[in-house]
């Protein structure tokens, strides 16, 4: 039998890590226990990542690469702006399994106090960003969307439900995605940060009928926000 490549085998792990996390919770993760899943020793897992706190942080980023790899599918597709947004915000809540979003609540309160945690988290959320900033750009070039992103850094127009500019406070915006007065970069900001707060009130009381109900709200709430273009 040949022996495993290096990045097969980090690749492994890190999976193993990820289901460990989510069966266990992060406060109880033992290297020992992400080995024993593989039939590894502890030493190997090591090897491979010199500390537990870096197998944890890479675990993070692995797992949110997985998920950015399905939100970039339907950010890319030929459908309609307007749908590409409700297909993501629909797929970003938690639902059933699909989604190990207990591991997320996990690395949120660990980069309060673990530097590399919260570095790996702010990667991934400048990546979301990206993913709906590039949707919501789409839909102004075609209209769909009422956006106006022309302030720069003067930061003072946005798109409100009547398709009408309002304020924009620069300091929403996220660094690393555009100017600080980046109207789209802000509506994009808004969007996913009330997507994490209801998808944490989700886990916490869970049901169908319960995310059904947050769709609709977190729909309602990019609408009143992007506006409809006029024809």
């Amino acid at each position: 039998m040949s022996r495993k490549s290096a990045s097969a085998r980090r690749e492994e792990i890190l999976a193993a890590t990820i289901d460990e996390i989510e069966t266990t919770g992060l406060r109880a993760l033992r290297v020992a226990d992400v080995a024993a899943r593989l039939g590894l020793s502890p030493s190997l897992v090591i090897y491979h990542f010199q500390t537990k706190e870096a197998l944890v942080a890479a675990a993070f980023a692995h797992a949110g690469e997985n998920d950015l790899v399905l939100a970039r599918e339907i950010a890319g597709d030929d459908e309609p702006a307007t749908e590409r947004l409700t297909r993501l915000l629909t797929w970003y809540l938690p639902s059933g399994s699909t989604r190990s979003w207990t591991i997320w609540m996990d690395a949120w309160s660990s980069a309060l106090f673990d530097e590399q945690i919260r570095s790996t988290l702010t990667v991934l959320d400048e990546e979301w960003h990206a993913v709906f900033a590039g949707v919501i750009r789409d839909g102004v070039g075609t209209g769909e969307f009422a956006v106006d992103d022309s302030a720069g850094d003067d930061g003072d127009d946005s798109g409100n439900g009547d398709g009408d500019p309002v304020d924009v406070n620069p300091d929403e915006a996220i660094p690393g995605d555009g100017d600080s007065g980046d109207a789209i970069t802000v509506a994009a900001t808004r969007i996913l940060a009330f997507l994490d707060g209801l998808s944490v009130r989700l886990l916490v009381r869970g049901g169908e009928v319960e995310r059904a109900t947050m769709i609709g709200w977190v729909t309602d709430f990019a609408d009143s926000l992007l506006g409809r273009g006029e024809d």
